[in-house]
């Protein structure tokens, strides 16, 4: 059989009411009568079950009742007691038949009470054994009761339709109330303010009347919000025009910082075609270019830098985060260099922000700061850590063959502490001074020296063919060192220098192993007669210069 879609739907709305009204009264009139009566069900199995065992329990009291009474029978074998307790315990109707026992024998006996006891199924046999009223430890008899089963569950019935029947009048009662406030408070209040909803025009400014007794609940709020609403839609164009002309001023004023600020703005999109421009963007990169002149592309602008560049829009288009690099640029109509610091931002899908700001002096004083750090103050040498960083560099990048045409010279001056004591610190600074004047000018441009500390200098020889070319600029430091040194006054200083020379062996060999060569050697030079070069062993000869030598030198 094929069922009809529209045919099933016609059917339904035939029986359901669309009135919402009607629809929520029937909905809560159902529901509470499908709960009612599953409950009702459910309480009178209970009540039945429990009437039941009260039944029983009645029983039991029965008998507890009637036994000290059976006791004094069945002690004086009193058959007329015992019909009158037989009597009073025929007062429960559940009750059939009784039978009293004496000790030897049946004091009483109900005319049921055989016919009873031969069907146990539909009785239920309660006894009591009866001891003497004045010896609790001597049996005197029995009692025996025959309840009706059928009786038992028919009071038991009648006691469970009864109470389903107040229950289920108290789920009718509360359905129809609930229902009634139901209707009261929300369904009648909807439906008016639906047929006034119907009938509203928003262009004559009616609004909904708030239902008596809603005013404060949310039936209240929502025609308030409703009317509200109303309201709004009437200042609308009002609102818009005025923030159609916010918007154009903001424009203007933005337009005006654009061109007058001092950082430059740019926009370019993903291909890194710079689409527009402020006056200061062409006054950084010295373009002389207008803000709406030809697009052009951002590597081309920063043309010394432009893989850095790709790789940076790469990077901000691929995290979806703004990313910024420092960059140097030459410039013909400037002299020296400048710094530029990019930043760029993407600010839609197809759309990215640049900003480029000139950072030159800060750079400028970044680089003083870090030359400050790494030379001595008093000769403009290279300090310590000035000269490990150096030589950090030199180890790190240099090729095996150029490290093996490096020269390390440990340089110490002799008798520079007699300088000291006769003439005083001064005249050991300008002594100091002269030595790495000296210094300076014997090396190469290529070469670096520094001053670790004390009267302890350091020259790096970077590209000697040969060992003996490394020996001979060692030679010249120690001929023009031992030269007198002018103090001033006529006053003149005598100083010489002790050299320790130390060649690296490869690449696993580091600038601490080989400086530490080169002191050995220099303290070896020392001991041998001062004011000499000596060259350090390879590292696989012992190295000369212990603690102890160091400490006699």
């Amino acid at each position: 059989m094929n069922s009809n879609p529209d045919t099933s739907s016609g059917w339904l709305r035939h029986f359901v009411p669309e009135s919402i009204v009607a629809r929520t009264t029937l909905s809560i009139l159902a529901l509470s009568l499908l709960l009612g009566l599953i409950f009702t069900v459910g309480a009178s199995v209970r009540a039945q079950k429990n009437e039941e065992t009260r039944l029983q329990v009645d029983l039991q009291e029965l008998l507890s009742t009637v036994e000290s009474t059976t006791s004094i029978a069945c002690f004086l074998g009193d058959l007329t007691l015992a019909k009158e307790i037989a009597q009073g315990v025929f007062s429960d109707h559940t009750v059939t038949a009784v039978r009293i026992s004496a000790a030897d024998s049946t004091l009483y006996e109900s005319p049921r009470a055989a016919a009873s006891a031969a069907k146990p199924s539909e009785f239920t046999v309660i006894s009591r054994k009866i001891y003497s009223p004045f010896d609790k430890t001597i049996r005197v008899g029995e009692l025996t009761l025959y309840a009706s089963n059928a009786e038992i569950r028919s009071q038991a019935r009648r006691y469970s339709w009864s109470t389903a029947l107040v229950l289920g009048l108290q789920v009718a009662l509360v359905a129809a109330a609930v229902a009634l406030v139901v209707f009261l408070l929300i369904t009648r209040p909807i439906k008016g303010i639906s047929d006034e909803l119907h009938r509203l025009q928003v262009s004559t400014g009616m609004q909904l009347r708030i239902p008596r007794g809603n005013k404060t609940d949310e039936i209240g709020r929502l025609v308030s919000d409703v009317n509200t609403l109303i309201g709004h839609l009437t200042a609308l164009l009002d609102t818009e025009r005025e923030l159609r002309i916010e918007h154009q001023v903001q424009e203007r004023r933005m337009k005006l910082i654009f061109e007058k600020a001092e950082t430059g703005i740019f926009v370019f999109d993903p291909g890194g075609i710079v689409q527009s421009w402020n006056p200061a963007f062409a006054r950084i990169l010295g373009l002389g270019l207008q803000s709406g002149g030809n697009p052009q592309g951002l590597h081309e602008l920063l043309a010394p830098h432009g893989l850095q560049v790709r790789e940076l829009l790469q990077r901000c288009l691929t995290t979806g985060e703004p990313a910024e690099i420092d960059l140097e640029l030459s410039r013909a109509d400037l002299p020296g260099s400048e710094w530029i610091e990019l930043s760029i931002n993407p600010i839609g899908p197809t759309v990215l922000q640049g900003v480029l700001n000139d950072i030159t002096e800060r750079k400028r004083i970044e680089l003083s700061s870090r030359r400050l750090a790494a030379h001595d103050p008093l000769t403009g040498l290279l300090n310590r850590r000035g000269m490990a960083n150096s030589l950090a560099d030199l180890f790190t990048h240099s090729s095996p063959k150029r490290l093996c045409e490096t020269a390390l010279l440990r340089i110490d001056l002799d008798y520079f502490k007699k300088v000291n004591d006769t003439s005083g610190h001064e005249a050991g600074d300008r002594v100091l001074c002269h030595v790495a004047r000296v210094l300076e000018e014997t090396v190469r441009r290529s070469d670096f020296v520094g001053r670790p500390g004390g009267d302890e200098f350091v020259a790096v020889l970077v590209g000697v063919e040969t060992p003996a070319k490394a020996k001979q600029i060692a030679d010249s430091m120690i001929e023009r060192i031992g030269q007198p040194i002018d103090l001033g006054d006529g006053n003149c200083a005598h100083v010489s220098a002790s050299i320790g020379i130390a060649i690296p062996t490869g690449p696993r060999e580091t600038a601490d192993a080989v400086l530490r060569r080169a002191d050995a050697a220099m303290y070896e030079a020392k001991q041998n007669g001062r004011s000499q070069a000596r060259f350090a062993p390879c590292p696989t000869v012992p190295v000369l210069g212990s603690a102890a030598t160091r400490g006699a030198a």
